[in-house]
């Protein structure tokens, strides 16, 4: 059984010869939220460990959910709640690599301990330390307010609820304003955001 309630298939075809077609009697977008909203946000929370990241992931699930079924790619409606837990399970394993990717490559920048300029290369160490010159130069044409977001997340490494809480912020306002501050970053690097 998925947390989300259902039959787990071992396979697809076992699944569409027990379930019924979706017809007309399709639960509407406001009932798909209201039935698995608070069941993906308490699966996310038991994998994350962080509120705000199981309320993104959450919202992303049902985003994909919806936009899955208005595609015509859920086929029964049995099938639903495993195509959920499906979902909310790929959108947790996204955002954790998502998560750790980002915290290394802002941990390398800080530390100045970058793969590539511990090869003995000249050429690989000149173009290490361009790179994060440009990117403390960028972060230096940056707002005071997104010096201090982007210090806050990737120097201190703080969580967001623990950043809302310093900066006197909702988590939602500061996955906004932490997102817009990387695209005006990456536009002061000269690169698409």
């Amino acid at each position: 059984m998925s947390p989300f309630g259902g039959k787990r298939y071992s396979s697809t075809s076992e699944a569409a010869a027990s379930a019924q077609p979706i017809g007309p009697a399709e639960p509407p977008e406001a009932e798909l939220v209201a039935r698995f909203r608070d069941r993906i946000r308490l699966f996310a929370m038991r994998r994350l460990g962080d509120a705000a990241a199981a309320e993104d992931v959450a919202q992303e699930t049902l985003r994909r959910v919806v936009e899955a079924m208005r595609a015509g790619r859920v086929a029964r409606l049995e099938a639903l709640p495993g195509f959920v837990f499906q979902t909310a399970m790929h959108v947790c394993l996204h955002g954790r690599r998502s998560a750790a990717r980002e915290a290394r490559a802002f941990a390398r920048l800080h530390d100045g301990s970058d793969a590539e300029t511990e090869s003995p290369d000249a050429l690989a160490e000149l173009v290490g330390a361009e790179r994060r010159a440009a990117v403390r130069a960028a972060l230096g044409r940056l707002a005071l307010a997104d010096r201090e977001l982007l210090g806050l997340f990737f120097y201190e490494r703080l969580d967001t609820a623990e950043v809302a809480r310093r900066l006197g912020a909702t988590p939602a306002a500061l996955r906004v304003r932490k997102h817009r501050a990387l695209q005006r970053l990456a536009a002061a690097l000269g690169e698409e955001p």
